[in-house]
């Protein structure tokens, strides 16, 4: 018995369909792909602007001891930098042919969900990839190659001068003591020595795989026998000391091959920052979403998806800093 779909009877179905699908898509968490753990994603602008501009800013001036007699009061001034963020739009969608919702509808089951959680998951996948490096925008970089933050070199004060943290066979040549201060550094900044101000206290470290392996799994020493480096640190860091909150440390597979130092170009960094929308954001105006079923071509539907993002944008100096040179080129 011949059993003939028209364009209506399949729109309708595939309409039905497809708002099941569009829900279960977007209710699946995705541990792989959680870029906005990583950076704060701020998703209050007009989705259909072309951009924002940021003041970011500074403060200039001191007290000083005066009397009651005195007619210069000396003054504090702010500083503000304009920096202007372009947005952009991406799209990814899912489609099906006659035969498969003919085959469905024949059988009386629902169309799988998978083709739905696959465009979401490649558009959780696209948006990573600007937060973390750009993406390949033009004049886009990200959080672990951001432009105008300078790198700093790890200390040469290893096993025959060495800078990384570990050979490429998992062998230590730095004390534990010795990476401890140096991930203490990547939350303070440089030390300064004049006056009371400070940089920034990070409350966030990214590490390359081979680093965070070998904290995680070598023992601080003999004074904490029980306690690895990593275990030690989270313990002991001067974020959780000064704060009482804890740490997050976390490993990136992209920081093996990220640092730009000169001597130690291509091997890993390590990255710390403040993960707060007061240090950075990545902007972004439309989050990702399914949009109507259309026909294309006689025999096919296509459910198309589309998003917007702008690039990450570094709000206060000093929020972000890396050291090159962790761990060797893979």
């Amino acid at each position: 018995m011949s059993q003939m779909i028209n364009d209506a009877q399949a729109l309708n179905f595939l309409r039905q369909q497809t708002r099941v699908q569009s829900n279960r898509a977007f209710n699946v968490e995705y541990d792989i792909v959680d870029y906005a753990s990583l950076v704060p994603v701020n998703t209050d602008y007009p989705e259909w602007a072309s951009g924002v501009d940021f003041q970011v800013g500074d403060v200039a001036g001191a007290a000083k001891w005066q009397s009651g007699w005195a007619e210069d009061v000396p003054k504090a001034d702010v500083s503000l930098l304009s920096v202007g963020v372009d947005f952009a739009m991406y799209a990814v969608g899912y489609g099906y042919n006659v035969e498969e919702i003919g085959k469905a509808m024949h059988a009386g089951f629902p169309l799988t969900a998978r083709k739905a959680i696959a465009a979401r998951q490649a558009a959780d996948i696209f948006c990573a990839e600007p937060a973390l490096y750009g993406g390949g925008h033009p004049g886009w970089t990200g959080l672990i190659n951001k432009a105008g933050v300078t790198p700093t070199a790890a200390p040469n004060t290893g096993t025959g001068s060495a800078r990384n943290w570990v050979d490429a066979n998992g062998v230590g040549l730095k004390t534990p003591e010795q990476i401890v201060a140096e991930l203490n550094q990547l939350l303070m900044g440089p030390a300064n020595s004049s006056g009371i101000l400070s940089s920034l206290i990070g409350d966030t470290i990214l590490l390359p795989p081979l680093a965070y392996q070998y904290i995680a799994l070598t023992p601080f020493g003999v004074t904490s026998p029980n306690m690895t480096i990593l275990q030690w640190f989270m313990a002991n860091n001067i974020y959780t000391t000064r704060t009482g909150r804890q740490l997050t440390i976390r490993e990136l597979p992209a920081l093996s091959t990220a640092a730009t130092e000169s001597g130690v170009t291509g091997q890993g960094r390590a990255v710390g920052y403040r993960n707060s929308q007061d240090a950075l954001e990545l902007p972004m105006p439309m989050a990702y979403r399914f949009l109507d079923i259309h026909q294309h071509g006689p025999m096919q539907w296509q459910v198309p998806g589309i998003g917007r993002v702008g690039q990450l944008t570094l709000i206060r100096d000093g929020a972000l800093r890396y050291l090159d040179g962790v761990t060797p080129a893979p």
